[in-house]
């Protein structure tokens, strides 16, 4: 699965226009309910059950636009992880090391072609170990990138996850709404409209957890690179870059 800034844009984009439409249908349908049982041919007893069928349905609803609403605090990292794998896939570290790593190779010199002898010499025996050290380098931005980016794509995966769960739940809290104008439709409706966001509410924790472990996984791979950097073997004199004068 590729990265589009502009797709998980827009994705962003509905699910604000999803809690958007929730918060106003929820806002409507406890009006509606307070409209329904608020005559005198409801009995007090019908009414108080009514009510609390509503009010948990709202409360619960509510908590979810809450957990939500945590959750798009985190809505930039996607983008930012993808930013920081182009920077460090891009010209300006992996294909700098690269260039380098190459261009230092012993057959790439250009200057001991034109330069002879001992200070030649000196200077190709000197030069040509960094292309080894470049190389490293450019490997560690790539597997760098290579992470930042899988993280990345987790993250549209979860926020997709979301956009379904709303994409789902929705229609039922439409089928509520509808309802809440009378005291027999309401219960059901309101139970019904539980049920569709439980269920869909279960596809979220999944996604959480397929997240938190893909970043687990990404968070070792980081961490054997950070041990894979500390090992200088590959560096002339067990540190780079040495001097060639």
């Amino acid at each position: 699965m590729a990265f589009s800034q502009t797709q998980f844009e827009t994705l962003i984009e509905k699910i604000e226009d999803k809690l958007d439409k929730l918060v106003k249908d929820l806002t409507t349908f406890g009006k509606n309910i307070n409209g329904a049982v608020d005559h005198w041919y409801v009995p007090a007893a019908v009414a108080k059950a009514v009510v609390a069928a509503a009010n948990k349905l709202i409360e619960w609803v509510n908590g979810i636009l809450t957990k939500i609403g945590h959750f798009l605090e985190g809505v930039v990292a996607p983008v930012m992880l993808f930013i920081d794998a182009n920077s460090w896939k891009g010209k300006g570290i992996h294909g700098d090391a690269t260039t380098a790593s190459s261009s230092t190779q012993k057959f790439n010199l250009q200057a001991p072609k034109q330069w002879k002898g001992e200070g030649a010499d000196a200077y190709t025996n000197a030069v040509f170990p960094q292309s080894a050290a470049a190389g490293q380098v450019a490997s560690n931005a790539n597997s760098i990138a290579d992470i930042l980016l899988t993280a990345a794509i987790a993250g549209v995966a979860f926020y997709g996850a979301i956009a379904a769960f709303l994409i789902q739940f929705i229609p039922a809290m439409a089928g509520a709404l509808a309802a809440s104008t009378t005291v027999v439709g309401a219960i059901p409706a309101a139970i019904v409209a539980m049920g569709e966001g439980v269920a869909g509410w279960l596809v979220i924790a999944g996604a959480v957890t397929t997240l938190l472990g893909v970043l687990g996984d990404q968070a070792k791979a980081m961490a054997d690179l950070k041990s894979n950097a500390n090992d200088n073997s590959s560096f002339p004199n067990g540190h780079w870059p040495v001097g060639t004068a």
